[in-house]
């Protein structure tokens, strides 16, 4: 069996094409509300058990949220330090942890492999990142494996044009290199790789006989990736031109909590004689909600509770204390989301989270989430304007846009689609399963 997998920074996919030669996205996540499509969690509990999907996220929010951690003193090595020209002393080095922490949550699995981060200690274990991904990749095919009740012979695997902070070629060919080592490990043989707009173009090119050329705009929580294809009316396809740039969804939930939601957690309090704003690191973690969990420090803690005593609004000093120690990051950036793609939908919305010391309800309207991203936006339009370039081809030669992915459907990036294209020249394509489906046409062709 030849099987195509869609690894993706939020949401991983599986489909194969059957023996009738239909394509088949498999339900590898019964828990999720849209079985197809699994969320790129993993969750590690501290007696070693891992979940993945749903059931990471379920088991996360049963054993963690509200939660008060119990910090101690860990041993992590040695520190030397010159004290004299030529002299040294050595140090013992000591990193607060949370002795009672059952488990830990990772997502982003894929966003690091072009980068130099190696991996991480996990309740006294080490993980490689490669390690990491394969736990992942692992369950993932023995779920495939139970559902089709067949043994994987071979798997193609999707990738960005540009992984998340790719520099350069030889940065992407590590990062694929990277992700083919956990694959391995995880127990998939003969790998290969296919760029995830073309297998989006394969999945559009399917279901067409006629002959045109089509740009692909794969919109996910990552990255973006487009890709210009010309298809003949035989079906065959030839890549005109690639691009990608490592904006996605991810970076747009940051930018509301960032530029929104900040001050419900104390942007604007100021504390002390000298009624000073709070430090920049801690509202700079707001950003991203695994940093919000890493300020659960003695220290951090200690600063806020001195804060609260003596400051212009305790109660938003309160709800951050809580956002921080008690495990309400997570569900607040959970909240976030499902904002952003009800204004996909509708002009305003509003972020609504409860919980502890938290009582947050921020009206959202489309036109200040537009604001939030509009940088992205114009280097958006630049990368796509680039790719066009480098194609020489002008818009008006491209017949179809193909959008992909759950980004896609944010009505600003239809918008920039339409002034470039057209409006009647953008397609919809599968937004969470075409990738997938078109990597499952690479694996049948061989």
């Amino acid at each position: 069996m030849k099987i195509g997998i869609d690894f993706g920074t939020t949401n991983t996919s599986v489909a194969l094409v059957d023996e009738a030669g239909r394509v088949q996205v498999l339900p590898i996540d019964a828990a999720a509300n849209s079985p197809t499509s699994m969320r790129t969690m993993l969750y590690i509990e501290r007696d070693g058990d891992i979940h993945i999907g749903a059931d990471a996220i379920h088991t996360y929010y049963a054993q963690n949220v509200g939660r008060v951690p119990r910090l101690t003193k860990q041993w992590v090595g040695e520190i030397e330090i010159v004290i004299t020209e030529g002299g040294t002393v050595v140090l013992d080095a000591f990193t607060d942890v949370d002795a009672d922490m059952p488990g830990r949550l990772l997502h982003s699995l894929k966003t690091p492999l072009a980068s130099d981060y190696a991996g991480t200690t996990i309740f006294g274990k080490y993980y490689s990142l490669e390690a990491l991904i394969a736990e992942f990749l692992r369950r993932v095919k023995a779920r495939v494996v139970a559902l089709t009740q067949r043994e994987i012979d071979a798997v193609v695997f999707g990738r960005p044009v540009n992984f998340v902070g790719a520099a350069n070629d030889a940065d992407n060919q590590r990062a694929q290199a990277r992700l083919a080592d956990a694959a391995r490990q995880a127990g998939f043989n003969n790998i290969s790789f296919e760029l995830e707009p073309i297998a989006a173009g394969l999945s559009y090119g399917d279901k067409t006989n006629a002959s045109q050329s089509i740009l692909v705009f794969d919109f996910g929580g990552g990255t973006l990736d487009v890709a210009i294809i010309r298809i003949a009316a035989d079906g065959t396809q030839t890549v005109v031109a690639t691009g990608g740039i490592g904006i996605a969804g991810d970076h747009f939930d940051q930018a509301v909590v960032r530029r929104a939601l900040s001050p419900w957690f104390g942007q604007q309090v100021r504390w002390g004689p000298q009624r000073l704003a709070l430090p920049a690191h801690m509202l700079g973690a707001l950003g991203d909600w695994q940093d919000i969990q890493a300020l659960a420090t003695p220290p951090t803690l200690a600063f806020l509770a001195q804060a609260q005593r003596d400051c212009n609004d305790p109660m938003r000093l309160f709800a951050l204390e809580d956002l921080i120690a008690k495990g309400y990051a997570y569900g607040l950036y959970e909240r976030v989301e499902r904002a952003k793609v009800a204004l996909s939908r509708q002009r305003w919305t509003c972020v609504a989270y409860e919980a502890g010391e938290i009582a947050l309800w921020q009206p959202l309207t489309r036109p200040q989430f537009e604001s939030f991203i509009a940088h992205e936006r114009r280097l958006i339009r630049e990368m796509l304007l680039q790719t066009l370039e480098r194609a020489g081809l002008p818009a008006s030669a491209i017949d179809y846009v193909v959008r992909t992915g759950g980004s896609s459907s944010i009505p600003c990036f239809i918008e920039l689609l339409t002034e470039l294209f057209g409006p009647d020249r953008i397609v919809e394509q599968d937004l969470f399963t075409g990738v997938a489906a078109g990597l499952a046409i690479r694996a049948a062709r061989g």
